[in-house]
């Protein structure tokens, strides 16, 4: 089996015959174990026994020492018990709920403006209007300006790759991209300690959990880290969003008159079409699932998308229906997984998500401009249309 490389809808039928056949399934490619069924999927990733990927796709890839490797290993995504437990606390006083929501605001008028050529136009490529919209989001919480926005998004589009199988022009190229991200932050960091702002810079380097605080390079790391796993995964996910609207016409034209069902849609079209498919996992003790014992060392991709369409636990589960999240005994979506992993930017992504679809049915009535089975499709930290044109009506 080789989920790797499909992307499209190809990828819904191939996850729902490999669920059929059975709870795991093994990668063509790299030997790693699908977990395919959505209790499985929920239990393993609160499950100790398993833990983050670590640097296992870097000595894959043969990624040598330097300042790629050391940043990619200091990671919440890669370390595990104490040390990641002391990170993520310090780093949950700064990145606050409130912080967060204080967004909102910013998010829709970005999301309008970004589309307001659309509009104007009468149509247009809903992927390429929308895909700064999350970095420029980061970026506004972080304190960075919004002149250096595009150069942010360049540096983390090269170092979107390194969440999965590098090639030798992505490792050269990421490799460039975190030394000047790096030095970026180093000079960023050094202003807000002599002029502090209100941003998460600023309260990254003042927070403090049990006496202790971020060391200077744990900051810089860290905001590199928000930047570059908040930007592709959701502007992926936007693209993806945008696609289901435009596919379920009558769907969208139900929200447009029913408008506090957006938060319920957004989430829908994280679970109807999600931009990242697979939690990786790397299993560090025996464990067992359905009678078959995953050995330590084995690396575990928990397959969200196929527990998202999974038949039994969602009613109807190929019907995008934007009501769906607004019933509170709906099932929980898995896509930003769970436990000690449990994404740190979850709620920023919804907010984005949420303030985008808001702002896609306030266009009106539109069309995918083609067939949406013939559209493209790429992978680089997440999947999505490489393109997502449409026409007003």
């Amino acid at each position: 089996m080789d989920l790797i490389d499909v992307v499209g809808d190809e990828l819904h039928s191939a996850l729902r015959a490999a669920a059929e056949a059975g709870p795991t399934a093994v990668d063509d490619r790299s030997g790693a174990t699908y977990v395919l069924h959505h209790d499985d999927i929920e239990r393993l990733a609160r499950d100790r026994r398993l833990a983050g990927i670590g640097l296992t796709l870097f000595d894959l890839a043969e990624v040598p020492d330097g300042a790629l490797r050391r940043w990619f290993g200091g990671l919440m995504f890669t370390t595990e018990g104490e040390p990641h437990d002391r990170l993520r606390k310090l780093v949950s006083r700064a990145f606050t709920p409130r912080a967060v929501e204080a967004l909102r605001e910013h998010a829709a008028s970005l999301a309008g403006e970004a589309l307001a050529p659309v509009r104007e136009d009468g149509g247009g490529d809903l992927a390429a209007a929308l895909a700064l919209v999350p970095m420029h989001v980061m970026c506004r919480l972080l304190g960075v300006p919004a002149a250096d926005v595009a150069v942010f998004g360049c540096w983390a589009d090269a170092l979107s790759p390194v969440f999965g199988y590098l090639t030798a022009d992505e490792l050269e190229a990421a490799g460039e991209a975190i030394e000047d991200l790096l030095a970026y932050v180093d000079d960023l960091t050094a202003r807000r300690r002599d002029e502090p702002g209100d941003d998460l810079v600023t309260a990254l380097l003042a927070a403090e959990a049990d006496g202790g605080r971020l060391t200077h390079d744990e900051v810089l790391a860290m905001v590199a880290n928000l930047l570059v796993g908040g930007h592709d995964t959701t502007a992926s996910q936007l693209a993806c969003s945008a696609l289901t609207l435009g596919r379920h016409p009558e769907e969208t034209d139900r929200l447009r008159h029913k408008p506090d069902l957006v938060a319920s849609a957004a989430v829908e079209t994280m679970r109807y079409e999600p931009s990242i498919p697979a939690v990786p996992r790397t299993v560090v003790e025996p464990v067992e699932v359905d009678g078959r014992e995953l050995p330590a060392g084995t690396l575990v991709l928990l397959a969200t998308a196929a527990a998202n369409r999974e038949p039994g636990v969602w009613d109807d589960p190929d019907r995008f229906a934007i009501d769906r999240f607004a019933d509170p005994g709906a099932p929980r979506l898995l896509s930003f997984g769970s436990g000690p992993h449990y994404c740190l930017g979850a709620a920023l992504a919804r907010l984005t998500v949420e303030e985008s679809v808001r702002c896609l049915v306030a266009l009106g009535p539109f069309e995918v401009a083609r067939d949406p089975s013939t559209l493209p499709w790429r992978t680089v930290l997440g999947r999505a249309p490489e393109r997502v044109p449409v026409h007003l009506v």
